[in-house]
């Protein structure tokens, strides 16, 4: 049982548990979320040091150890989740894009949503992309917040291989989107992108109403080097 599996990690999590911490963690993500009041390094070298000790999980056990995280109160569960499912990302079989899309639509705040869709999403899209626009299509007509989000930012970590038509193509059918996260992902989306090619980014946003905050966002490169 995963369970007994993360017996060890969960006595050290409570070992280092740090009540000021998590108290501050908890104001910051508006009181969503319970924490142990662990620092990402020292939550990263715990976690590390236990995978060193007592290995990582077998890739059938990955649900049971995702759904036994998001069942925990504390955040720093769901965090490790994450971290650990990434490691698989390379092996992968492209029926794991069917979790993180669990992972998305359960416990989401930005905080989980925007490590898992550019850092496993978006890496197993380039791993499979024959799969890749089933599940966009669908993400981006759901009306769910953080599937959209993870449409627009699922390419960040592709660099120059950024498929443009479709960045721009997602921009553009969210533009008028009212909510913050959706405006922010847009102009974070082209913003990155723009570090390989501004003048596309430029041309882009000359051509489109988009919010001010995307606006912004999207330039912040372009106009840091002007």
């Amino acid at each position: 049982m995963i369970e007994n599996y993360f017996a060890d990690l969960t006595l050290a999590f409570e070992k280092h548990a740090n009540p000021s911490v998590a108290k501050g963690a908890k104001a910051y993500m508006r009181n969503k979320w319970d924490y142990y009041g662990l620092t990402s390094p020292l939550r990263k070298s715990l976690v590390s040091e236990f995978t060193a000790k007592n290995g990582y999980p077998l890739y059938n056990e990955l649900e049971e150890l995702v759904h036994f995280a998001w069942e925990q109160p504390q955040r720093e569960w769901q965090y490790t989740a994450m971290d650990i499912t990434g490691k698989f990302v390379k092996k992968a079989e492209p029926g794991l894009i069917t979790l993180t899309e669990w992972m998305i639509t359960n416990k989401s705040w930005w905080d989980t949503v925007d490590y898992i869709a550019p850092n496993i999403s978006g890496m197993l899209f380039a791993k499979y992309p024959e799969i890749k626009m089933k599940y966009i299509e669908s993400w981006l007509h759901s009306g769910n917040l953080w599937l959209q989000r993870s449409c627009l930012i699922h390419q960040l970590r592709y660099n120059k291989t950024a498929d443009r038509a479709l960045l721009f193509n997602l921009c553009e059918q969210l533009a008028g989107h009212p909510d913050f996260f959706i405006r922010k992902a847009i102009g974070w989306s082209l913003r990155q992108y723009s570090k390989e090619y501004p003048d596309a980014v430029i041309d882009f946003v000359n051509k489109h109403e988009l919010s001010p905050l995307s606006r912004k966002e999207a330039l912040k490169v372009i106009d840091s080097k002007q």
